[in-house]
């Protein structure tokens, strides 16, 4: 089981180690003038670097490197950020499920994603089975809703105990992550009031 109190328990020479792969990750990835653009931002060296981290070692390691991701994604937009971690992860869970990779993004984030009418109708639906929830318990109440929902979409494909417990759990992940992702995606283009959209675009 993971452990948040380990994050950032890494040693001097893990940090060392972690630190020359990610410079030579950025030094292969710098396009000098009067030469040609890298082949591939990562080196086939980089990737072998990383291959030769122990397996004892690869999540401290693995720590670092996000860490260092998001210092450098909390200089864009927040929904951005959001959504690139929020996909990503997505994408990571369902890997791990054993589902089969999408063709792309926009495919993921199109399928089995409900219409605005949808939408409303279950928020329809939850607000009058809500009336009888007390004020201070309301939040709670739709957490539970949202994880059931989860729960639900993966147990009809995917057991949740027994020795395929990981894979279940994956699954319910992959399904809120990929709603989440859902949202931010749906609602990423927005038109100020007296605005016309962009040209090709709505919203």
């Amino acid at each position: 089981m993971f452990d948040p109190a380990q994050i950032g328990r890494i040693s001097p020479v893990e940090q060392a180690d972690a630190l020359r792969t990610l410079i030579a990750v950025f030094a292969t990835a710098v396009v000098r003038s009067g030469e040609k653009a890298p082949r591939n931002a990562v080196s086939a060296e980089i990737i072998d670097i990383l291959d030769e981290v122990p397996a004892e070692r690869a999540e401290v390691v693995a720590q670092l490197f996000t860490m260092m991701a998001l210092r450098l994604r909390r200089k864009g937009r927040p929904r951005r950020t959001a959504f690139r971690l929020t996909l990503e992860t997505a994408l990571l869970a369902r890997s791990y499920v054993g589902e089969p990779a999408p063709s792309n993004e926009a495919s993921y984030l199109s399928s089995d994603r409900p219409g605005l009418g949808t939408i409303d109708h279950a928020c329809n639906e939850m607000l009058e089975r809500m009336a009888g929830v007390p004020d201070a318990d309301q939040r709670a109440w739709l957490t539970a809703q949202v994880i059931a929902t989860g729960l639900i979409d993966a147990d009809r494909r995917h057991r949740l105990g027994g020795s395929d417990r990981d894979r279940g759990d994956m699954a319910v992940a992959e399904f809120l992550l990929r709603t989440a992702a859902q949202y931010l995606a749906a609602t990423a283009i927005r038109t100020p009031p007296g605005e016309s959209p962009p040209e090709g675009r709505t919203g």
